[in-house]
Order: structure tokens, then C-alpha cells, then sequence
């Protein structure tokens, strides 16, 4: 596609996204602050409360990854995962589609700082590793190839089961974040010929399902990145010097490359989520 071509395919998509953002904010006008940043001077900059039968333009998958379509019914956005994909994540990211042009994402919706929150549920089941996350857009905009002019930022508000890799801290009753400086790339050197760097926290919670629905969330300002569960603080972590960049968000569904002791793996997962928001201060 031509560089005027994808302009022109841009300004469309623009006028579409900027509808459909309306319609949502507007559907949510009288929705205050959240907790946590109630008073802290928040505005709502970006929702989505699934109410089609479709996911909005923009949501998109990604190249490398064989994600069965999500599917919005009843106020629910569902990412399943199963032997019919090879048991590949499902996965939905706010990066728009990908276009034959520059950008190759001249539609995506990602942010630098801000408090964003999602109501979520997913399998319970000791193969699960669900996430609620944030990613580099500079990376994402760059594949296949590398863009060193920044690393490759990931926060990982939410990727409970991760830890280990085993089953043996299982995403119902472990929360685990994770921020990493500079995601691997999974080349033999790292992306960009830096090795990754990672602050993993992990925090147990006994007699709570949280695989069932939950509003996962996370702040982020320039020093620090906090997890919240259901408006109450989990934990925070320094941020990274690589932090400070713009990130999309992105909801995942997969299984956990090994899990001792768990049995077969179950034919199929899923993840739905009932909302999602994006505060930021002016």
C-alpha cells in the first residue's frame, strides 16, 4: 500500500475510532474515579464496555500469534485458547489492525502513564496463565524487526501462574506482576543485543478464587508502577528507566509451557472480560 493510500485509510479509521470512543465515554459519563485515584485529578481518555457483537476497530491481534477470533456477546468480550489453535494464546491488543504502510499501526490506542483497569474472569484451572498487560508500541510498530532507538518496555499489570512456570503457584490463588526493562526478543543476545531485566512480585491469596471476576488494575507514574485488585492496593515497584514510553494494552488467555502434576491439559480455556478503562491526568 502507498504512503497516501495508508494516509487516506488512516483519516478513515481516525473518524471511526473517534466515534466509537465517543459513544463509549458518552455511555459512561457518570462514571466516577476510581478509588484509588479518586481524588487525584483523573479523566477517563479511553473505555470500551463490549456491548456490540463485535470487537471496535481498536482491538486487533497480532502477526505472530495464531489467536482464535474473540467474540463480544452479552456485554462480554471472550479470548479463548484450545487444541483447535495448537493451544496458542488467544490475544487482544488496543494496536488497531495492521496496515501495508508507515506506520504499520496508525490506528492504535496506547498511552504513557495513567491508571487503567479491566473486569476480568478466566479458566480455573491449574494449566492457566491469563494476563493483563501493557507493551511497547515502538517494539510492536518495529516487527519483525528492532527499533533501538528505545528498548522494549513491558509491564505486566497482571500474569498470574507465570511464576515458576510449573503450575505449582497457580493463577487462582497467586497474583503475580511483572516489569521487565526490556523484553526478549528470543534471539541468542536479546532485543537489541541487551538482555531483559525483570521485578517480579508474587502475592498468595488464600480463600480467594481470582480466576473468578475481578477488577485488576494499575497505576502508573513516573517513579512507580502499583497493582490493584478490586481497588485495593497490591504492591508497587520502581519503574525502569525504559518505562517511559508509550505502551497498548493487551488481554491474553494461554497455557503454561509445563505444569507438573496437573494432569492432561484441558481442550479449552478462555478469558472474558465485562470492561475496560484508561485514566489519565490532563
Amino acid at each position: 500500500m502507498g504512503h497516501h493510500v495508508a494516509r487516506a485509510v488512516a483519516r478513515r479509521w481516525r473518524r471511526r475510532l473517534g466515534a466509537v470512543a465517543t459513544l463509549t465515554l458518552a455511555s459512561l459519563g457518570g462514571c466516577a474515579a476510581p478509588a484509588p485515584i479518586g481524588q487525584g485529578g483523573y479523566e477517563l481518555v479511553f473505555a470500551d464496555n463490549f456491548d456490540g457483537t463485535s470487537v471496535g476497530p481498536v482491538w486487533s491481534g497480532v502477526p505472530y500469534v495464531r489467536s482464535l477470533p474473540p467474540t463480544v456477546a452479552g456485554g462480554l468480550l471472550t479470548l479463548r485458547t484450545s487444541a483447535a489453535n495448537g493451544y496458542e494464546w488467544g490475544y487482544l491488543a488496543s494496536t488497531g489492525p495492521r496496515v501495508d504502510g508507515e506506520p504499520s499501526y496508525p490506528f492504535v490506542s496506547a498511552w504513557q502513564e495513567g491508571y487503567v483497569e479491566a473486569r476480568l474472569r478466566f479458566s480455573n484451572h491449574r494449566w492457566a496463565r491469563p494476563a493483563f498487560w501493557m507493551f511497547s508500541q515502538a517494539k510492536t510498530e518495529a516487527w519483525p524487526g528492532e527499533d533501538c532507538s528505545r528498548l522494549n518496555a513491558e509491564w505486566d499489570i497482571m500474569e498470574n501462574g507465570i511464576e515458576m512456570g510449573d503450575g505449582s503457584r497457580a493463577a487462582n490463588n497467586w497474583a503475580v506482576s511483572v516489569i521487565h526493562r526490556n523484553t526478549t526478543d528470543n534471539t541468542t543476545d536479546g532485543y537489541c543485543g541487551i538482555g531483559d531485566q525483570q521485578r517480579v512480585v508474587t502475592t498468595p491469596y488464600w480463600g480467594v478464587d481470582l480466576s473468578g471476576w475481578h477488577t485488576w488494575a494499575g497505576r502508573w507514574t513516573a517513579g512507580e508502577l502499583c497493582t490493584y485488585l478490586d481497588d485495593a492496593l497490591v504492591h508497587c515497584t520502581p519503574t525502569y528507566d525504559t518505562t517511559a514510553q508509550p505502551m497498548h494494552l493487551v488481554f491474553t488467555i494461554g497455557y503454561l509451557n509445563n505444569c507438573a502434576g496437573c494432569g492432561p491439559r484441558p481442550a479449552e480455556m478462555d478469558m472474558q472480560v465485562d470492561w475496560v478503562r484508561v485514566w489519565q491526568r490532563p
